[in-house]
């Protein structure tokens, strides 16, 4: 048995009509469309997928955020938190001033104080990207680049105690 569309109330049409008019984003742009459709109580739900681009749940999704809590609950994007940086706060106002003195000479050695001060372990591309993020720079290259060109290398290793 199909669900059927029951009228939304003069209220929240209100409310859809005027988040219509104001900029949107793309994927609130699409949300408002669909339950405008809805509003105007002209087509079926199947019309309303194909010009929405939308399944039938996404329409009855749409419809059933809209109902309880009007076009606010429809606009709200539920994001996950992502990952919590293992460098910040205090940490990195201390990590930034360690490397700017200049005490981290290799990844490693940033990798043990990180360990060390947080407790806990990243990997040696993680420290580069940490330093990347904060906009810092080793005083030693990496490996690879000591392996292209020995000469150089073995220069660069006389004058840095220096």
């Amino acid at each position: 048995m199909a669900r059927t569309l029951p009228k939304l109330g003069e209220e929240l049409v209100a409310q859809i009509e005027a988040a219509w008019a104001q900029a949107q984003p793309d994927w609130a742009r699409r949300r408002l469309l669909v339950v405008r459709l809805i509003a105007q109580h002209e087509l079926t739900v199947a019309e309303i997928m194909k010009i929405a681009d939308v399944s039938r749940q996404t329409v009855f999704t749409y419809r059933d955020k809209l109902l309880p809590g009007g076009v606010a609950a429809l606009l709200q994007r539920g994001k996950a938190p992502g990952n919590r940086p293992v460098v910040r706060g205090a940490v990195q106002t201390e990590f930034l001033a360690h490397l700017a003195a200049g005490k981290f000479r290799r990844a490693k050695d940033a990798q043990a104080w990180i360990k060390k001060r947080t407790r806990r372990t990243l990997t040696e591309s993680g420290v580069r990207k940490v330093l990347r993020r904060l906009g810092g720079k080793l005083k030693v290259p990496r490996k690879s680049h000591a392996k292209k060109d020995p000469a150089k290398a073995a220069a660069f290793k006389v004058e840095l105690p220096a």
